[in-house]
């Protein structure tokens, strides 16, 4: 029985062990055949262009077998024709950690590489496939396309002159060759590789392309067309090589030749394909045809309704073509269905920054450069956002990285050219200016910064040869005569500034600057007859522009003044008031005669009476604010400001004084800060804001902000003390002691006894003495 009994424990161990093994060989067998399941489908998948699908399948393979670098490739694959580059990018890197030995995967891990600027890496994969596989053509390739990001084009040559030798039959090979000889200005051998490119594939556009443009450098348009009608003849499907003659024919302004063949393109493409269509929208568009590019676009939304690309389309042309409310229309129907859509948020904050509405418009912005953090333009858009805002530091930041993202980006290089002129800051100015001129050596904005900068240097003789070259290029600019007239101001040479002044306002009559500056010189030379006339034919030939009125009656005004004539001046100023209640000069001057003559009560008698006839006249309140002020009685002149303001929120000359208020009483400087923008908005140009808001921003410890404002308030009006002394003291915070001497001793020359002049000496003595620290 004991016998048996062994017996029966060993059969049971033996069936039991049988049986273990049975199921893992069945279980190694089922997840093999799981793999390979997975596999096919991927295939299958792949093939029927049902990426999302494969996906899941390679990746099912990849968690039964983790090592398996074959699935890691073909996932990289899949991605790629998924345009998701980063998952690419992941995948193949896990083909080559799993095994290195993956040359296809190192290739493809280096050529992404290259995508994203990153040379030396790049350059070290070609390398290492080369090492294994010398004559490998991809590896070659990669290593020719390493040579060029480095600049070094010769090296790039021999590369591919190689790869040529190895396989002289490689399309791409050839089509390479022939971009770097372009590059080399070979124009010769360039067309034998596109020559030889095109004998490999007939069936390509591109060397036909090529050809065309090297026929077209040459002058030999005969040639150029040939090639381009051989490509239609040649390649398929013909609709789509009709948009790229259409293209080219458009390039030569032949615009009737090219309307045919995008009309042609749209009849020849399937019903489903709209692109021929949105190009006919586009040429249509670049034509400044709106009606006929709104057809096109929106048939093609009608072959793929509410598609956002086509929408997209639609609001850019309404933008494009200042109908704002349509564009808006457009944006937010995309919006609404993706509230995350980029290229529905940029647009948006551009219709926000085109009202004004900055907080908004940033707001988009973020968005794009969220999911884009490379957008230059989004950054230079920010920017523009955040000067409207007042915040001039950040603005200069979006400015510097929207060149930063792109060098050529001439708007943005500008303004922070402008920036730094203002803040006088010489070197910073002129790097700036001279790379927009590198690469746009006739670029007339860039030259009248040029011209700016000259004056800045002391250089009178280089800002003349600038601003004479702008003129060269442009004729009409009234710009450049009237920076050429104040230098002739400047250096002396009145009747060169004469002339000059008065040829900027027959250019462009709205350059009331011209004529103020001009009128400026007849009083210097004591010719107030000449003066007045002049003001008089303006007055006479412009006599349907109010704003334009005001300012030259304002003008007359002043040259009376100058003579001491009070009772035409005053004249003159209350017309000017009449005409144009937003301007500020004649309620200032007014205010002060009325103090001069001790005649509060009457002039207050005469508004009251006004106001008690119309309640909503602004003048009035204006000047009842402004008197009250010039006394000294800040909450009668408040009281007064805030009732013009109650008629007119965004009242220009109520804000300003206001706010000059606030902060003399040391109130809520942001209130403050909000009205003096408000009045910025309103008067742009006017010294007294600028002033306004650039002691608003000193006392709020903006200086850099502080400056820029002063700057252009002195350049406007460079023999006002108080303003001098406001900047001086900006400089002196900003430790620019240099800078801060220079205006702070101004102000004192130009009126020893000016309020603040007890402060303007001991800041000049801390500088002088050196205690300042």
């Amino acid at each position: 029985m004991e016998i048996k009994s062994s017996n029966i424990k060993r059969q049971c161990f033996r069936l039991s062990t049988i049986l273990i093994l049975a199921i893992f060989i069945t279980g190694c067998g089922s997840k093999e055949e799981k793999k390979e399941k997975h596999l096919a489908r991927a295939k299958e998948y792949i093939a029927s262009n049902e990426l999302k699908k494969a996906v899941i399948e390679l990746k099912n393979v990849i968690q039964l077998e983790p090592k398996n670098d074959a699935a890691y490739y073909e996932l990289g694959e899949t991605y790629l024709k998924l345009k998701q580059g980063r998952e690419a990018f992941q995948s193949f890197l896990r083909a080559v950690s799993v095994n290195p030995g993956n040359l296809q995967a190192q290739l493809k891990v280096g050529q992404i590489l290259l995508l994203g600027k990153q040379t030396k890496e790049a350059k070290e994969k070609a390398e290492l496939v080369l090492s294994k596989t010398p004559n490998n053509i991809d590896a070659l390739s990669l290593l020719a396309g390493a040579y060029l990001q480095e600049k070094d084009t010769d090296s790039a040559l021999s590369t591919l002159l190689k790869a040529s030798k190895v396989d002289p039959s490689h399309f791409n090979t050839q089509i390479s060759l022939g971009k770097v000889y372009l590059l080399k200005k070979d124009l010769e051998n360039a067309e034998k590789a596109f020559q030889a490119a095109k004998k490999l594939d007939l069936k390509s556009r591109v060397p036909y392309v090529e050809l065309s443009r090297i026929y077209g450098t040459k002058g030999e348009w005969q040639k150029a067309e040939k090639q381009m009608l051989e490509m239609v003849d040649s390649t398929e499907p013909k609709y789509q090589s009709l948009n790229v003659l259409a293209g080219y024919y458009e390039s030569r302004k032949r615009m009737d030749d090219a309307e045919k063949q995008y009309l042609k393109a749209v009849e020849l493409a399937p019903p489903e394909d709209v692109v021929p269509l949105m190009n006919l929208g586009a040429f249509y568009a670049r034509q400044k045809s709106y009606e006929k590019a709104l057809d096109a676009l929106e048939k093609a939304n009608a072959v793929k309704k509410d598609d956002p690309n086509i929408l997209m389309n639609i609001a850019t042309l309404d933008f494009d073509f200042s109908k704002l409310e349509a564009a808006e229309e457009v944006v937010d129907q995309i919006l609404k269905k993706d509230k995350d859509n980029t290229g529905a948020n940029y647009l948006k904050g551009r219709l926000y920054l085109a009202k004004k509405d900055f907080d908004n418009a940033m707001v988009r912005f973020d968005v794009v450069l969220r999911d884009q953090p490379d957008n230059s333009m989004a950054h230079y858009f920010k920017g523009l956002c955040l000067i409207g805002k007042g915040k001039l530091m950040l603005a200069k930041s979006s400015l510097l990285k929207a060149t930063e993202l792109n060098p050529n980006l001439v708007e943005a290089r500008l303004i922070l050219a402008d920036f730094y002129l203002k803040e006088r800051d010489k070197d910073l100015a002129r790097e700036q200016i001279e790379s927009v001129l590198k690469n746009s050596p006739e670029n007339a904005q860039a030259l009248i910064r040029l011209g700016d900068l000259k004056i800045l240097e002391r250089d009178a003789k280089g800002a003349e040869e600038a601003y004479k070259k702008v003129i060269e290029l442009t004729p009409k600019s009234a710009t450049a005569y009237m920076k050429l007239g104040i230098l002739y101001n400047l250096t002396g040479k009145l009747e060169e500034a004469k002339e000059n002044f008065s040829k900027s306002m027959e250019l462009d009559p709205q350059k009331v600057e011209a004529l103020s500056m001009l009128v400026d010189v007849f009083i210097k030379q004591k010719n107030y007859k000449k003066a007045m006339d002049l003001c008089n034919v303006y007055k006479n030939k412009y006599s349907d522009d109010k704003s334009l009125l005001a300012r030259v009656e304002y003008l007359q005004g002043n040259v009376y003044l100058t003579q001491k004539n009070t009772k035409k001046a005053r004249s003159h100023f209350e017309k000017a008031i009449e005409i144009d209640p937003n301007l500020l000069a004649p309620y200032e001057i007014l205010a002060k005669l009325s103090l001069k003559d001790k005649n509060f009560k009457e002039a207050i008698s005469r508004y009251e009476s006004i106001l008690s006839k119309d309640p909503k006249y602004l003048a009035g309140y204006m000047t009842i604010g402004t008197i009250y002020d010039q006394q000294g009685d800040y909450k009668k002149a408040e009281e007064y400001y805030r009732k013009a303001l109650d008629i007119k929120n965004d009242f220009g000359p109520a804000a300003n004084n206001l706010a000059w208020i606030m902060a003399e009483k040391g109130e809520n400087i942001d209130v403050a800060l909000d009205y003096a923008r408000t009045a910025k908005e309103q008067m742009p140009k006017n010294p007294s804001v600028m002033d306004t808001l650039g002691w608003i921003y000193y006392l709020n410890g903006s200086y850099l902000n502080a400056i820029s404002e002063l700057q252009d308030s002195v350049g406007l009006v460079p023999d006002n003390a108080t303003i001098n002394y406001h900047l001086g003291l900006a400089y002196y915070k900003n430790n620019d002691l240099d800078a801060a001497s220079e205006y702070l001793n101004k102000a004192l020359k130009l009126d020893p006894g000016f309020k603040g002049s007890d402060e303007a000496r001991k800041v000049l003595k801390k500088i002088n003495t050196g205690s300042h620290q």
